[in-house]
């Protein structure tokens, strides 16, 4: 035991007489030359740019045995916008023992401490981080060759063992977009072997008060310090995002491209901690993405990318950049079932799955839809024939969250109560403005087309819909659409519809347009109009009139013009097998009242009654007309409503 201590100790006390040694011979050589001027003349020589070292120069003994340099500042381009490119309180240069004992000194790690660094791009996209070495003037001879008495620095066999930036800061301005970044308590480690061989950076650093666990390896540092294209891995943990990234990147421009994955518990917060904010709306919370990307003047290109977002999943080419101080979003996407209802109905939506992995498509594996549906309760209809309408404010804040300019290929949709089952639109979305134009939708066994608009830029939102439906199942869609029930068939349906206003009931009110109507071989739910028409004395019995009565039709249509929310038509009519019955009308949503006049006619005889129903919705009553007292009032409300339906069209 005694001889292994004796051994310990012998070799402590060989490495401290070392050190010892090596201590006094770097200050024997620092006392021997103007390091200053030497390390101010070698740096810039290096790098072009003029070095200021105004504090002490000395030995330095802790963190690194070597020379330290106080209050260093390296030039900024000329015109740079900040007045040094590098500043450091500190720097500490760390060299090896053995070779001092011949003189030579060979630098093996270099630590900044608190430099503070200025990044920058001018309006013409010079970057301000490519550094040249200084030309010799010309017709300059070399430099004598060294005296024996002097100490040498081994250039050729210097590689750094490590670099270090404590409590560094790093901050970007490019001058073509007026904007730029801020990084603080920045701490990085690194080993340079060549300028040709592959580093690896490890630290961390922290931005808008979050720190970020950053790795970086770099194919060729002295490509990168050129301006030449490298090889670039890179890696970030936060508590926002967690991003890997493997690709190329051009220093001379910070641009990159490769393949990336990322994901984080809120795309909101990501953004507000990004500096662009999304303002208004709620989700856009989880999300992940993978798939290729190029960055670069302030766009970020995705392409074959898989994503998801809350309970919407997708792929597609897409490109998010800034407009008008906005998050911009472009491209084409191909969106699996989703639910629309919380971004316009103010509900948060049910994030999806945390541990749900995004793989990036391939010919052979395209990515599975894997979005549930249905992840809110619907939003409310924007006309309910059923309830009256709510007076409380819709929220279309989040379409003043983003702008966008997209192509959409979707799947399974909902939105309100209504089911897409696929389509195409094209849509636009800017500074709270929406238009979209829909193709080839699928939905209730039919098909549809049209537009729709909605412009919230101001507080009474301002809605148009223009749609075209054929071969849909009514009953279904009408249910879906406006809580209207009691008609069943296969049927076409065109909608042109304009309103504004704050509620559902201001929108109800203020309603105008042209809805026609035209069902094959269906049924009316609720009433028997041919034995109403026939025996209108007992028209109240509970079996002509209750849930369970009905009126098979061979045809029914109706045209109907709408101005403030008050329906009118002339001509509607219905096609039993026993009778034609034409008739007119007046709907008044706001109001909530029916106004009809039937006038039955049978082709085989018999004696049928013309009669009116009106009342309230789910009050109605029944009257014979024989008259035409009901006729002439209705007659003259249907007038004033197509009066001021077509004046209104015209001035729009």
């Amino acid at each position: 035991m005694n001889a292994w201590l004796r051994w310990v100790l012998y070799i402590v006390g060989a490495l401290l007489a070392a050190a010892l040694i090596g201590a006094g011979a770097l200050a024997y050589l620092v006392s021997r030359i103007d390091v200053r001027a030497e390390v101010e003349r070698a740096v810039e020589s290096a790098t072009g740019r003029d070095l200021t070292i105004s504090g002490s120069v000395g030995v330095s003994y802790w963190p690194t045995l070597g020379v330290h340099a106080a209050g260093a500042s390296l030039a900024n381009v000329a015109g740079g916008r900040a007045p040094a490119f590098l500043t450091a309180e500190d720097i500490h240069v760390g060299v090896e023992l053995q070779p001092l004992l011949n003189r030579q000194v060979v630098v093996r790690r270099l630590i900044f401490q608190q430099p503070r660094i200025a990044l920058e791009v001018d309006a013409e996209g010079r970057p301000n981080w490519i550094l040249t070495p200084a030309p010799r003037p010309s017709g300059s001879s070399p430099p004598p060759p060294t005296r024996p008495s002097e100490p040498i620095v081994d250039v050729a066999r210097t590689s750094l063992r490590e670099i270090r930036i404590a409590g560094g800061e790093v901050s970007f301005f490019d001058a073509r977009r007026g904007a730029g970044w801020q990084l603080g308590d920045l701490d990085l480690r690194t080993a340079l072997t060549s300028l040709d061989a592959p580093m690896r950076a490890e630290g961390g650093f922290r931005y808008n008060d979050r720190m970020v666990d950053v790795a970086i390896e770099l194919a060729a540092p002295g490509a990168a310090m050129s301006g030449q294209p490298t090889r670039l891995k890179l890696d970030l943990a936060g508590e926002l995002v967690s991003a890997s990234f493997n690709g190329q990147t051009t220093a001379a421009s910070g641009e990159i491209a490769g393949a990336v994955q990322a994901s984080g518990p809120s795309l909101r917060q990501l953004t507000t901690w990004a500096g662009s904010p999304i303002q208004g709306g709620v989700g856009l919370e989880a999300f992940q993405v993978s798939g290729r990307i190029a960055v670069g003047g302030g766009r970020y290109d995705f392409s074959n990318a898989s994503f998801t977002l809350d309970r919407i999943s997708g792929r597609g080419d897409f490109v998010l950049s800034e407009l008008r101080g906005k998050p911009y979003l472009s491209g084409r996407l191909e969106l699996f079932d989703f639910d629309l209802n919380p971004y316009i109905s103010g509900q948060a939506p049910v994030a999806a799955t945390a541990e749900a992995q995004i793989t990036p498509p391939t010919a052979d594996a395209p990515p599975t839809p894997t979005a549930e549906i249905a992840a809110v309760e619907a939003a409310p209809r924007a006309l309910d024939l059923q309830e009256t309408p709510s007076e409380t404010p819709i929220d279309f804040s989040g379409l003043r969250a983003f702008n966008a300019d997209l192509e959409l290929v979707t799947h399974a949709v909902l939105v309100q109560h209504m089911r897409v089952d696929s389509g195409r639109l094209n849509l636009v979305i800017n500074d709270g403005y929406l238009a979209a134009t829909l193709h080839n939708l699928t939905l209730y066994g039919g098909s549809g087309r049209g537009r729709f608009e909605i412009d919230a830029r101001e507080p009474s939102v301002r809605l148009l819909q223009d749609f075209a439906f054929d071969g849909i199942a009514t009953r279904p869609f009408l249910t879906d659409a406006i809580n209207f029930t009691n008609v069943e068939g296969r049927g076409e349906l065109t909608v042109f519809l304009r309103t504004r206003g704050r509620t559902q009931e201001q929108m109800t009110a203020a309603a105008d347009g042209r809805v026609h109507l035209e069902i094959v071989s269906g049924t009316l739910h609720g009433v028997d109009l041919g034995g109403v028409s026939r025996t209108i004395r007992n028209a109240l019995r509970g079996e002509l009139i209750a849930p369970e009565a009905r009126t098979a039709f061979n045809g029914f249509s109706g045209t109907f013009l709408i101005s403030d929310g008050v329906m009118a038509t002339r001509d509607l009519t219905f096609n039993t097998p026993d009778l034609r019955i034409p008739g007119i009308g007046v709907i008044d949503l706001p109001a909530r009242r029916l106004d009809a006049r039937l006038a039955p006619r049978s082709p085989r005889g018999g004696i049928v009654i013309p009669f009116a129903v009106r009342g309230p919705f789910g009050q109605f009553a029944y009257a014979g007309d024989m008259n035409d007292r009901a006729l002439r009032e209705i007659q003259t409300r249907v007038t004033q409503v197509e009066g001021a339906a077509r004046t209104a069209s015209a001035s729009n």
